[in-house]
C-alpha cells in the first residue's frame, strides 16, 4: 500500500512538471515570419494566399524544386509546394512578407548570395537572382509575391 502511494505521488509529480514546464504557445500574431513559416499546421490556409514561381538554374541546367516541400501527412507549413513546377504556395492565416530565406528554411536547403543548394560562389562562379527578369540584390530577403517569377542562377563569371 505504501509503495502504491509513492508510485502515484511520483507519477503526479512527473505529470505536473511536464504540464507546467511547457511554454505556452504564442498566438499567431506574435510569431515571427520564420516561426510561422516553419509551423506545421492542419489549418494553415487562411486569409493570405499567393503563388510566386521559383526557378533554379545551376551551370545552365534547371534544378527541379521538389514536390511536397513543407507538406507532411497531417499538416503543412505556410510555405510549401505541391508540384515540381516551382510554384510556391504561400498560405498563411494572415498577410506576411515571407522571404526566400523563409522558404529555404522550410526546404532545409542553403541559400544566400554565396550559395544555392550546395553550389558555392568562388572566383569563377556567382549566384545571381532575378525577379520578373530584373536582377536584384535582395537574395535571402526577397519577398515572395503573387505570380512573380524568381530565378536563382549559379553561373560562371
Amino acid at each position: 500500500m505504501k509503495s502504491a502511494i509513492i508510485i502515484i505521488s511520483l507519477i503526479a509529480v512527473v505529470v505536473g512538471l511536464l504540464y507546467f514546464s511547457r511554454s505556452p504557445e504564442k498566438p499567431i500574431s506574435q510569431l515571427t515570419n520564420r516561426e510561422l513559416a516553419l509551423l506545421c499546421d492542419d489549418e494553415m490556409a487562411g486569409g493570405f494566399h499567393v503563388h510566386p514561381i521559383l526557378e533554379i538554374v545551376a551551370n545552365g541546367e534547371n534544378v527541379s524544386v521538389p514536390t511536397n516541400i513543407g507538406v507532411q501527412q497531417t499538416c503543412m507549413t505556410a510555405l510549401h509546394t505541391h508540384t515540381p513546377d516551382g510554384v510556391i504556395h504561400v498560405e498563411s492565416p494572415e498577410k506576411r512578407d515571407y522571404t526566400l530565406a523563409d522558404f529555404f528554411a522550410v526546404w532545409k536547403q542553403p541559400f544566400s548570395k554565396d550559395e544555392i543548394l550546395g553550389f558555392k560562389a568562388d572566383a569563377n562562379h556567382r549566384v545571381r537572382i532575378t525577379v520578373d527578369g530584373v536582377e536584384v540584390d535582395s537574395f535571402e530577403s526577397t519577398v515572395l509575391k503573387d505570380k512573380e517569377r524568381i530565378v536563382i542562377s549559379y553561373e560562371q563569371i
